[in-house]
């Protein structure tokens, strides 16, 4: 549907009477080229569609209707509705006004078995289906037979071993797409390193130019028989968290793209047409779901050289290790065992190769003063960037022998209360150091969200652990703490939730920004739509939409500083000093 809702859609709705003649299910029976076949006009018995903006199916449906066309809806091979035809669906409502059905789009969808039944003495047609998502899953095509599918990282020169081109997580997954699924309908973002995209960094195009591996295959990928399509898909789509599959309701295009954060949309509908039109609501908070902290461990990483012999003078990490002579050679990953506590803007060097830079994979910056602690291993990873058309070396911080991270929902106030860590220090409750400490952890970001309910401050520690499976692909330490961000994102936003009953409102979608005053509530607030349900036999609509909380660093790029601060009280504020003022606003964590 349109991001624009007309007066005459309103008018429409609040029109609308609990009568079968106001409403009118269109189905349009498509070819495999999607070109339509024949049309169906139905009243309708019963039925209901359900859109879920967490699920890659995202659209499911059934109706039971009474057809127009009695000859052609006879279930056999030569029926408009037959297991090669896929269909089309659209809703009508009346207009008392012009005296027509305006029809809403419901969807593209393929029957999902073939239980479809008709009754002639009832005249009564039952249909179950899907969104096209079910032919790329193995449930109704999709299944690939024997063969082993390998998607190298990069292509290398025969005789010397060098990468000569990497191969984009993008193009991977338009290869199979049209090779597998022979889909060519369809709009794939691009995929990577977020710090790559213009939604999260104003910088993205030199960000590009200066890390050409950015949307690379990170590691070669393999798929036994028997696989999915939708599993190689959804492989290349969660090598970076934040983004989402589907396909779109309107054109039926495939769609991959970052998730829809919804920081700038404008209000789709507001509080005063959403209270004219509700009939219940049910606020509900999933208390065993929520999590404030989210630890991810990932991959356990394989190391190209090692070595213990190390030393550390003017800043500068030596490492001495056997064969390393002809130069960094970009993607090597070297670690080292640190013999001491690093400072600011510290360097590496490997034999008699040059000096490079030690920089933090996240900030693009040099590593910050003792993020390197002594008698513990480190990995690096060499890339070559080319910057101002020359080729510049430096070493990415990827962490410790195994990928470990962890985010933090916290409302940034100082806690002023201090317990004693397991190395007998003492750490300032729900600090960073205070979270390194107790969860032997040296990456801990912080995300501040200054009026959740389910920061730390206010629930205590409730932790989600990530562990095998998916995890295992995260490479480093930083791309860990994109996806911990992101899973805290889900347990802490997306389970304070609430249901509202409304009106039959057929035009809405998942991923909308809503404005709603709740009953128990003394204003209105923002709010996203993660699922809907339409049921055509009660008239009815039930919306499932989460808090939407704008996160500071949101707040600051969007609206200033003197936004992002309003969010706190004058007795807060005054808990900093200027310094420590500054390093919020500058965006640091604290």
């Amino acid at each position: 549907m349109s991001d624009i809702i007309t007066q005459e859609d309103l008018l429409i709705v609040l029109q609308q009477s609990a009568a079968p003649q106001t409403m009118r299910l269109k189905i349009e029976a498509l070819d495999d080229k999607l070109q339509i076949i024949g049309t169906l006009e139905c009243s309708i018995t019963s039925g209901s569609v359900s859109i879920n903006g967490e699920s890659d199916l995202r659209r499911t449906a059934n109706f039971t209707i009474h057809p127009t066309l009695k000859d052609k809806i006879t279930l056999s091979e030569n029926s408009l509705l037959w297991l090669n035809n896929d269909i089309r669906m659209s809703v009508g409502l009346y207009d008392p006004r012009t005296k027509q059905y305006r029809y809403y789009p419901l969807g593209y969808y393929v029957y999902t078995d073939t239980s479809g039944t008709y009754d002639a003495a009832a005249n009564e047609l039952t249909i179950n289906c899907s969104d096209f998502m079910k032919k790329l899953d193995g449930s109704k095509n999709g299944q690939l037979g024997a063969l082993t599918i390998l998607y190298p990282a990069y292509q290398e020169n025969p005789e010397t071993g060098e990468p000569i081109k990497y191969n984009t997580i993008r193009n991977a997954v338009i290869e199979t797409l049209e090779k597998f699924a022979h889909i060519t309908n369809h709009r794939i973002d691009d995929i990577g390193e977020y710090k790559a995209m213009p939604e999260y960094n104003d910088n993205w195009q030199a960000y590009r130019e200066e890390n050409t591996t950015w949307d690379a295959i990170p590691f070669d990928q393999e798929f036994a028989s028997g696989c999915s399509v939708l599993s190689i898909l959804s492989t290349f789509r969660d090598l970076y968290p934040y983004y989402e599959m589907f396909f779109d309701m309107e054109n039926n295009t495939f769609v991959c793209q970052l998730k829809p954060l919804c920081y700038e949309d404008d209000i789709y509908l507001d509080n005063s047409f959403l209270q004219r039109v509700v009939i219940s609501e049910n606020t509900s908070f999933d208390m065993s779901t929520v999590r404030n902290i989210c630890e991810i461990w990932g991959k356990t990483i394989d190391t190209d050289y090692y070595s213990e012999e190390c030393s550390y003078i003017g800043n500068i990490y030596t490492a001495s290790i056997a064969g390393y002579q002809e130069g960094y050679y970009n993607g090597d990953i070297i670690s080292i065992k640190i013999p001491a506590p690093n400072q600011a803007n510290a360097q590496m060097k490997i034999n008699q190769l040059g000096v490079i830079g030690i920089y933090n994979e996240a900030t693009e910056k040099p590593i910050k003063a003792d993020e390197l602690k002594p008698n513990k291993v480190y990995s690096f990873q060499i890339k070559k960037q080319h910057v101002d058309k020359q080729d510049v070396i430096k070493a990415y911080l990827l962490g410790q022998y195994q990928v470990h991270a962890i985010n933090v929902l916290t409302n940034g106030r100082k806690s002023g209360k201090y317990v004693t860590g397991p190395d007998e220090k003492e750490y300032e409750l729900y600090s960073k150091e205070y979270f390194q400490a107790f969860y032997n952890c040296d990456r801990v970001d912080m995300t501040i969200i200054a009026n959740s309910p389910f920061t730390v401050e206010k629930l205590g520690e409730i932790p989600d652990v990530k562990t095998g499976g998916e995890y295992e692909n995260i490479t480093s330490d930083d791309l860990a703490a994109d996806r911990a961000k992101w899973e805290n994102w889900k347990n802490c936003r997306l389970t304070d939730n609430i249901s509202i009953t409304t009106a039959l409102l057929p035009f809405l979608d998942v991923n909308k920004k809503v404005s709603y005053k709740r009953s128990d509530a003394d204003r209105e607030h923002q709010y996203v739509i993660s699922s809907i349900s339409h049921d055509f036999s009660g008239y009815t609509t039930s919306i499932t939409m989460y808090r939407f909380y704008p996160m500071y660093e949101s707040l600051l790029k969007s609206a200033g500083t003197h936004k992002a601060l309003s969010e706190y009280s004058h007795g807060v504020l005054s808990k900093y000093t200027h310094e420590e003022l500054a390093t919020v606003i500058s965006g640091d964590e604290l």
